[in-house]
């Protein structure tokens, strides 16, 4: 809904409404049913050897360090889609959804270890939810912080990959070269 039409906006809300205190009450409902789905199902699909079990044990503790990073360099207040400040530093200087890179990680290391199709199955709203909801954030950020925003969107990659090389506009009017007569 917030995808296809910004006057109905469920995400981000940008202040305390009822979409706020609804979808942060379905994400907990929604985090404690995959992890008791995870250790009531667990290996009930298949028992994951030992590399594959520390591969995504370090893969879930991956994603919550680096989810704990964002959300300290952010904050709560901007984390939880309410109205802020443009935060281009930390790990938002790499991917401009370092938490939803690290929530999907989360996701794919839990549900692997767990070796439930359950568990797996649970993950796919959840990772599906994280691709599509910068599609919804991003015209609500640049909206609210403008060009910063837009200069910032092109000069980092939306979830991961090489930033851009091109220079800033300010950088580029301030750059002069020797050689220049």
């Amino acid at each position: 809904m917030s995808i296809q039409s910004q006057s109905h906006r469920f995400w981000p809300h940008g202040t305390r409404n009822w979409t706020f205190w609804l979808s942060w009450t379905a994400w907990v409902v929604y985090g404690g049913s995959l992890f008791g789905v995870a250790y009531l199902d667990l290996w009930s699909w298949y028992r994951p050897s030992i590399l594959i079990q520390m591969t995504s044990l370090l893969l879930l503790l991956a994603g919550a360090t680096v989810s704990l990073w964002a959300v300290w360099r952010l904050g709560f207040h901007e984390s939880a889609g309410l109205e802020g400040q443009l935060n281009t530093a930390g790990p938002y200087q790499y991917s401009r959804n370092p938490q939803y890179v690290s929530y999907i990680a989360m996701l794919v290391g839990g549900a692997v270890l767990a070796g439930s199709w359950m568990t797996a199955v649970l993950a796919l709203p959840g990772i599906a939810w994280f691709l599509l909801a910068p599609l919804a954030e991003e015209p609500w950020l640049s909206e609210q912080y403008g060009e910063a925003y837009e200069t910032y969107r092109e000069s980092v990659p939306r979830f991961i990959g090489r930033p851009s090389q091109r220079q800033k506009p300010q950088e580029r009017t301030n750059t002069s070269r020797r050689d220049d007569p």
